[in-house]
């Protein structure tokens, strides 16, 4: 009975040796096998861009290897389930380096169950770079064509008027500006869009940029606004009065004429524009004005000086004054408690000489309403002058006003 336990026992263990030695042997041997194009992938890029550099090339690179391992094992690797790691964070300089690198594969394998055989190459090439950040680069807009007839640009407006770039200090260093090209040709109304951008350096030459270069925007929204426009006659309107009329004044206009924008049905309708209404009665001798004229609804000046200086002389005319004493005033609905508080009032009258020598104070009338023309907080009275009809002159300086005085009694 003991003889045939142990008979038993040697005939299982030959047994598992057998099927160990077939499982090892036929069913799962070692063996080797040649996987192409596997990606280097490099880590440690973030500590290089925290010592202020960054990887400028290498870091697309491919390996063939040759591996040993279970067959099991073998079946399961490939050029996308197998890569290579390559450390860069050791690097502290710009330069070209030749860095190591080690076979990560897939998590199914651990990594000692494979052996590297041979590879294509047992380090690769990167470049480093020092690392440069602008925050901000100018945007210009460089304009190319002509409107269409009739028609004149405002200054674009963008929605961000600098660019923030980061990348090789070799390219970085080069760029003075973002060039934004619009085309004007034969356009009429506004031109808004997104529009890509050129760099270029100070002397306006084109720089070609590498991919390593990063901006904080691809594009660059603007909108540059088209207005119709148009020269306009300037005039003035001269309101006859003080003893001159339109024919005895000149007036000079510079500019005589003024650039506006506005729709072109507006502007259409716009043949002169009249920047003041000048009452000569108002006016006593030659005057000068700076007006900035008025612009109807819809119309803008476009003028780097939209100031307009007028000029008025007077021709032909000349000027006397006339003494009219206080008893030959005109008072109707007199008051007992008033009288006048000066003895003579001086009238100044402007016209022809012809007319003003022939004119003497006597002939002027002058009068005064008490109940309606008397302020009593100023305590004075408003005067009306008349000149003698059919005289070719006018009263200037007015109005005039005559001082009162309270009776006491």
């Amino acid at each position: 009975m003991q003889k045939h336990k142990i008979l038993s026992f040697l005939l299982a263990l030959l047994v598992s040796i057998g099927l160990w030695v077939y499982a090892v042997t036929v069913v799962n041997p070692n063996d080797k096998t040649t996987v192409r194009g596997v990606r280097v992938r490099l880590v440690g890029t973030a500590d290089l861009e925290s010592n202020g550099l960054m990887v400028t090339g290498g870091e697309e690179q491919y390996i063939d290897v040759e591996i040993s391992g279970s067959r099991s094992d073998l079946k399961e690797l490939n050029s996308s389930s197998l890569e290579a790691i390559a450390d860069v964070s050791s690097i502290s300089s710009a330069g070209d380096f030749d860095v190591s690198w080690t076979l990560d594969p897939p998590s199914n394998i651990a990594s000692g169950d494979i052996k590297l055989v041979s590879s294509t190459a047992n380090k690769i090439s990167v470049k480093v770079s020092e690392r440069k950040v602008r925050p901000e680069v100018p945007v210009v807009v460089e304009y190319v064509g002509d409107l269409a007839d009739g028609y004149v640009r405002n200054d674009a407006v963008l929605t961000t008027d600098t660019l923030s770039v980061s990348g090789p200090a070799e390219e970085v260093n080069q760029i003075a500006s973002a060039v934004v090209t619009v085309d004007l040709q034969g356009r009429t109304d506004t031109i808004s869009g997104d529009f890509t951008y050129i760099f270029v350096d100070q002397d306006n030459n084109v720089i070609d940029t590498s991919s390593y270069l990063t901006v904080s925007v691809p594009t660059v929204r603007l909108s540059v606004p088209v207005l119709a426009f148009k020269q306009v006659e300037l005039g003035v309107r001269i309101i006859d009065g003080g003893g001159a009329t339109v024919d005895d004044v000149e007036y000079k206009l510079e500019p005589d004429t003024i650039g506006v924008t506005g729709s072109k049905d507006v502007l259409d309708k716009l043949d002169k524009l009249y920047i003041k209404d000048i009452d000569l009665a108002d006016v006593p001798e030659d005057q000068t004005w700076d007006i900035k004229p008025e612009m109807p609804d819809g119309v803008t000046i476009r003028a780097t000086e939209p100031s307009v200086r007028l000029t008025l002389k007077f021709k032909g005319l000349i000027t006397r004054k006339f003494t009219v004493s206080s008893e030959d005033i005109i008072f109707h609905n007199e008051s007992d408690s008033l009288s006048p508080g000066v003895q003579s009032i001086v009238i100044t009258v402007r016209g022809k000489a012809s007319d003003l020598n022939e004119l003497r104070a006597q002939d002027i009338t002058v009068s005064a309403d008490l109940s309606k023309d008397y302020d009593s907080g100023a305590k004075k009275v408003l005067l009306t002058i008349k000149l003698p009809k059919g005289i070719q002159a006018g009263v200037i300086f007015g109005p005039y006003y005559l001082e009162m005085v309270e009776r006491t009694s």
